[in-house]
C-alpha cells in the first residue's frame, strides 16, 4: 500500500534477490489496473514510472512469472526530476551513450541498435558500444593512461593492448628518449621509494590487482576469452602509483600531478584515475595542463555516498570528467557520491556494480565501485577520438554529456 499525491512523479521498483523474473502492478484504491512493468532491462528487476492522477491510496502488487516464488525488494520513491538542462544533482547528466557520443564526435545521426553481448559484458551494452563497434570504431590508435595500482601486461586479454614507448630502448639503463624516464617502456612507477619503470602490481594485498580491472574494462581484446573492453583496440598506458593495501587505500602514494603530466607529454589522449587524492594547486594545474593538450581526464566521483565528487573528480567543472555509478538497473549505487548541485560538472554515470573484468594472472572477477564505472567513460572517450582524433577538450565534454541517458 503506498500513499500518493496528485501530479507527482513517483518510481516503484521490485528488484528480485532470489525471485525469478519480477512482475510489478500498480492498482488505484479499489484494485482497479493502473500499469505494470515485467522487466526494467535485461537484468530482470521491474520498474514503473508514474505521474499520480489523484491523490490516495494506491497498491502495489508483486509477483513472479507465473507461479514462481522467491524473495524480492519493493521500494517507492519520488522520481528525481532534472533541471531544464538535463543535470540532476544525483545523476549528473546521466548515463552514458557510446551510440549516440561517438556518432556525434562524426557528425552522424545515432547509430542503429544491434543485439546485446549479455553475460559478462552487459555493462559494454548498457553503454551501447557494441553500436559503435558495428560501425568499426573500437579506440584504434587512442592511448589511454591507466593512473592506479599498477597493470598486469602479460595479461591474455591485456598484453596485445599495452602501449609501448618506441623512442626508448628497453634495459639499457639509458634515458633514450630524454623524457626525464630511463627505460619507460610500458610506462611508469611514481610510487614513493620506487620511482622506477616497473609498472606490474604489487603483490602485498589484494587491492594491487585494482589497476588491472580498470585496464580491462577499457581496453580487454575482443578475443572470446573472460570480457571484452570498451575500446578493444586502444592502448593501456600503464601508470603506477604506489603499493595498495587490502583496503584499496595507496600506503606510498606518489605525485599525481607529474603522473599526469607524464601521460600528456607521452602521447595518452585519455587518462584515467579511479582513485581520490589529496587536493594541490600542482594537481589542479597538472589537470589545467592536460585539458590545455586536449587530453581528456576521467576521474572516479569517490564512493562516500556524499552529495558531490571527491578530488581529482571535484574539479570536472572546468577539466575532465567526474563518474558516478549505477548498477544493471540504472539505478545509482548506494555508496556512489552524487553529482551536487553545480550544473558546470560535467558528471555522468556508467555501469560500476558487479563489473567483470581482469586481475593479475590471467584470473578475472567482479569488483564494484565508482573506480569500476570511470572506464566504461575513459573507453568511450576513446572511442570518440579513434573516430575523430581532432576533438577537443571542450567538444568531448560537451558530446558526452548531451549524448548522455538523462536518469531517472
Amino acid at each position: 500500500r503506498v500513499n500518493l499525491v496528485a501530479g507527482t512523479t513517483y518510481q516503484f521498483r521490485q528488484n528480485r534477490t532470489t525471485l525469478g523474473d519480477p512482475f510489478l502492478t500498480l492498482r488505484n484504491s479499489v484494485g482497479g489496473f493502473i500499469t505494470s512493468n515485467d522487466d526494467g532491462g535485461g537484468n530482470l528487476n521491474s520498474l514503473i514510472t508514474y505521474t499520480a492522477t489523484s491523490s490516495g491510496t494506491h497498491f502495489l502488487d508483486a509477483r513472479g512469472l507465473g507461479s514462481a516464488v522467491g524473495s524480492y525488494i519493493v521500494s517507492a520513491s519520488v522520481a528525481t526530476t532534472p533541471p531544464p538542462n538535463g543535470f540532476s544533482s544525483v545523476y549528473g547528466y546521466g548515463l552514458i551513450n557510446a551510440a549516440a557520443a561517438v556518432a556525434q564526435a562524426i557528425s552522424q545521426p545515432t547509430f542503429a541498435n544491434v543485439p546485446n553481448l549479455g553475460g559478462n559484458n552487459w555493462g559494454n551494452d548498457m553503454v551501447n558500444a557494441p553500436e559503435a563497434w558495428a560501425r568499426g570504431y573500437t579506440g584504434q590508435g587512442v592511448t589511454v593512461a591507466v593512473i592506479d595500482s599498477g597493470v598486469d601486461i602479460s595479461h591474455q586479454d591485456l598484453s596485445n593492448n599495452i602501449w609501448r614507448n618506441t623512442r626508448e630502448i628497453a634495459g639499457n639503463g639509458i634515458d633514450d628518449d630524454g623524457n626525464g624516464y630511463t627505460d619507460d617502456i610500458n610506462g611508469w612507477n611514481f610510487g614513493v621509494g620506487q620511482n622506477n619503470n616497473n609498472v606490474l602490481p604489487g603483490t602485498n594485498s589484494s587491492g594491487q590487482g585494482h589497476g588491472t580491472h580498470v585496464a580491462g574494462t577499457v581496453a580487454a581484446a575482443n578475443n572470446g576469452i573472460g570480457m571484452t573492453g570498451v575500446a578493444y583496440n586502444s592502448r593501456i598506458m600503464a601508470i603506477r602509483m604506489g603499493d595498495v593495501n587490502s583496503q584499496g587505500w595507496f600506503t606510498n602514494g606518489g605525485n599525481l600531478a607529474q603522473a599526469i603530466r607524464y601521460a600528456v607529454d607521452n602521447g595518452a589522449r585519455v587518462i584515467n584515475m579511479s582513485l581520490g587524492w589529496t587536493d594541490s594547486t600542482a594537481l589542479s594545474d597538472a589537470l589545467a595542463y592536460a585539458a590545455s593538450r586536449n587530453v581528456i581526464t576521467v576521474s572516479a566521483a569517490g564512493n562516500s555516498s556524499l552529495s558531490s565528487p571527491g578530488t581529482p573528480a571535484y574539479y570536472a567543472t572546468q577539466y575532465g570528467l567526474s563518474v558516478g555509478a549505477v548498477d544493471s538497473s540504472r539505478t545509482i549505487a548506494s555508496f556512489s557520491n552524487r553529482a551536487g548541485t553545480n550544473s558546470s560538472m560535467q558528471h555522468v554515470m556508467a555501469p560500476g556494480v558487479n563489473v567483470y573484468s581482469t586481475l593479475p594472472g590471467n584470473r578475472y572477477a567482479s569488483y564494484s565501485g565508482t573506480s569500476m564505472a570511470a572506464p566504461h567513460v575513459a573507453g568511450v572517450v576513446a572511442l570518440m577520438l579513434g573516430a575523430n582524433p581532432n576533438l577537443t577538450h571542450a567538444q568531448v565534454r560537451s558530446i558526452l554529456t548531451s549524448s548522455a541517458v538523462r536518469l531517472p
